[in-house]
């Protein structure tokens, strides 16, 4: 089966907020991919984050990102109005998130929906925190304390409660008691959200493809409560990937995990609906060990100071997940600018086009062409656009993972145009 697949993070969404949301707008970005004959939504990890708000940052691998949660739905229910959210300081940027800003902000709006909503009794919140307590309650007692310090990295914490010491930590516990409910109840909110929009996704043919980091900070709730159990996951996957990869099968109907070893970049990828957890384990190993287990390829990879043959679409195979860039590169358009003259001329003439304004699709199509079975681009490079709207490597640490799309950018004729291409490669 020949598909084809968009990265754009949850986060990088319009919205009214000054963030993506897994609301109305996540929704119009699934009927864009519709429209546009696309099957896959990759999105980098939405779990909450450290003072970087790099989403490969995650101070937990298990719970979700309360920043994503959508406000809509509460204005519905009266807890505030639209006026009293749009006075309120999100940023003054729509193309970026103001990480600081949107972060400050949601908490207090979430404060209100806490205060307003929350019901210890609610037996569906109930059922949630049960059915999730392998995580749920280690990670909102991390979330609290964290806070309680003023974020400051987990080293610096007393000793005592780095160490978990059972009565220092009951203690500490005890006096943060309705702050550890209150990320309970962040946690149960973002699930709702999530589940209704994987649900909305399935029922327009979409599959989320979600993603794993290799490691985690030190300043995360799993070292914190098992720094041995972390490194072994990293050091010696086997089955201390299981937990996660139940978790993850979840959330996600494919699920990708990416490693940097000494002999480069892997992938490996997981589809939890077709594959048993084994067979995902034992790519884990191999890919721990620096051996070759996958086949993912990127086209920039293909020209360029470190260029090798293989990334060229014509060497792809049918069971190849091929990108046009990932994450972390630059857009192609920023990406062609800053060739050297020779390897320019290369790709000009691999391509066929030497006019800027044709190069990301000429790209594209050659990617779409390729024999590969599945082929994901960033939503940015459909939109032909330039370095600054890259998500990741600016001078500037904090311009990383800003980028917004703008409202409007994703129209029915750009959706024809990609449903066009899908046509007529054959992917659909």
């Amino acid at each position: 089966m020949r598909v084809s697949g968009v990265v754009m993070p949850v986060f990088s969404l319009p919205s009214d907020f000054g963030i993506g949301t897994l609301g109305k707008d996540a929704c119009e970005f699934i009927d864009f991919l519709q429209a546009a004959q696309v099957r896959i939504w990759e999105m980098p990890p939405i779990h909450p984050v450290d003072n970087s708000f790099s989403p490969y940052s995650p101070v937990s691998l298990y719970a979700g990102n309360p920043l994503l949660i959508d406000l809509q739905p509460f204005i519905e229910q009266g807890v505030f109005t639209n006026k009293e959210i749009a006075r309120m300081d999100w940023g003054r940027d729509r193309a970026k998130v103001s990480w600081q800003k949107v972060a400050e902000g949601k908490v207090r709006v979430l404060e209100r929906v806490f205060e307003a909503l929350y019901n210890a009794e609610d037996t569906d919140f109930i059922q949630f925190c049960r059915q999730n307590d392998y995580w749920l309650e280690d990670y909102c007692r991390f979330a609290a304390i964290r806070e309680y310090f003023r974020f400051l990295p987990l080293p610096l914490w007393p000793a005592a409660i780095v160490g978990r010491a059972k009565t220092d930590m009951a203690q500490l516990c005890q006096l943060l008691e309705v702050r550890i409910q209150f990320y309970k109840y962040l946690q149960y909110l973002f699930f709702i959200q999530w589940q209704q929009l994987r649900r909305y996704a399935s029922s327009r043919g979409i599959k989320l493809l979600g993603e794993c980091p290799w490691k985690v900070p030190e300043n995360s709730a799993d070292c914190w409560v098992s720094p041995q159990t972390e490194r072994q996951r990293q050091e010696q996957p086997g089955d201390y990937w299981l937990p996660w990869l139940e978790w993850g099968g979840q959330l996600y109907d494919i699920i990708k995990v990416y490693h940097c070893t000494e002999a480069g970049a892997a992938y490996t990828y997981h589809y939890p609906d077709s594959q048993a957890p084994e067979e995902f384990i034992q790519a884990l190993e191999r890919m721990q060990q620096g051996e070759e287990c996958s086949r993912a390829q990127v086209f920039q990879r293909a020209f360029g100071a470190a260029a090798a043959p293989f990334h060229k679409p014509h060497w792809y195979s049918r069971d190849t997940v091929a990108y046009l860039g990932t994450a972390t590169d630059d857009t192609v358009r920023g990406w062609i600018k800053a060739l050297e003259k020779q390897p320019a001329q290369d790709l000009n003439d691999y391509i066929g086009s030497t006019l800027s304004r044709d190069q990301a699709w000429s790209m594209l199509r050659a990617l779409w062409a390729s024999p590969a079975g599945t082929v994901i681009a960033p939503v940015q490079d459909f939109l032909e656009l330039g370095s600054s709207s890259r998500f990741f490597g600016f001078e500037n640490p904090a311009d990383n993972w800003s980028w917004r799309l703008r409202r409007g950018s994703l129209t029915n004729r750009l959706a024809q145009r990609i449903a066009r291409m899908n046509q007529l490669f054959d992917r659909n």
